[in-house]
């Protein structure tokens, strides 16, 4: 999955154990998505080389995230989702382009519509259509 949005919080990395006596950095940021509501949106980042991602990215940048959710039950049965991000890229913010004025043709009036004729022919129901 992907999502696109503005660079809004960058946490600070920390180191985490795992039970199988594993170190690995974790780090993570959040993004405000850009809809009318500007939603933040917190991914996670583990191993040192997804958190180095980061470091190309400052505030208010605009980026693609690539991302999978990720759910695990925790120790008191209660569900727990994560968004894991793969990949970071940035988008380059376009400016407004200046809009120049169009030499437009002049609009035309339409053409009046065609008249029926006043009596419709109308065929008896002994009669047959010619095809």
């Amino acid at each position: 999955m992907e999502i696109i949005g503005k660079m809004y919080r960058i946490l600070p990395v920390e180191e985490v154990s795992f039970e199988d006596g594993t170190k690995k950095m974790k780090g993570g940021f959040v993004i405000k998505r850009l809809d009318d509501y500007q939603i933040p949106v917190f991914f996670e980042l583990f191993g040192e080389e997804k958190i180095a991602m980061l470091k190309s990215y400052a505030l208010d940048a605009l980026v693609r995230v690539v991302f999978y959710a990720e759910s695990r039950e925790g120790r008191n049965g209660k569900y727990y989702t994560s968004l894991r991000c793969t990949n970071i890229s940035g988008l380059e913010t376009k400016q407004p382009a200046v809009r120049q004025p169009i030499d437009e043709p002049p609009i035309q009036a339409p053409e009046p519509p065609i008249q029926a004729s006043e009596s419709p022919v109308l065929m008896d129901d002994d009669e047959e259509f010619p095809f």
